[in-house]
């Protein structure tokens, strides 16, 4: 009986092997084109993304000026806080190859989209 479930737990080892924790994050540094949707207006910004291994330091650069981005990037989860003034907004967003989807929280009760495209331009 031992023997068996031995045998079946190598087996299982053998055919499913268990993957890193430390998975290579994907590669986000670059330059995006942001869009938040907010109510009655549409924010447009162009992040300029720094990347050394899962961190992420950023500036987030709008016609109102340039905003400091930190944060981390695990698996498809890019999770970073952009700071303006004593203020903290949480964005959270799936990487998905040149696209990123998900939302910005302004505060309690303020969380809407947010996308961004990587940009194109050398």
């Amino acid at each position: 009986m031992v023997r068996t479930i031995l045998a079946v737990a190598s087996l299982s080892v053998l055919m499913f092997p268990h993957r890193a924790s430390s998975e290579t994050p994907p590669t986000v540094a670059g330059t995006w084109e942001v869009t938040t949707r907010m109510p009655g207006s549409v924010i447009t910004e162009q992040w300029t993304i720094q990347q050394k291994g899962a961190t992420i330091t950023a500036i987030a650069k709008s016609d109102r000026g340039e905003l400091p981005v930190a944060g981390t990037v695990a698996g498809a989860s890019f999770r970073v806080t952009v700071t303006e003034g004593d203020r903290a907004y949480k964005v959270r967003a799936t990487v998905d190859g040149s696209t990123m989807d998900g939302s910005i929280t302004r505060g309690p009760g303020e969380e809407y989209p947010w996308h961004a495209t990587r940009s194109t331009t050398r």
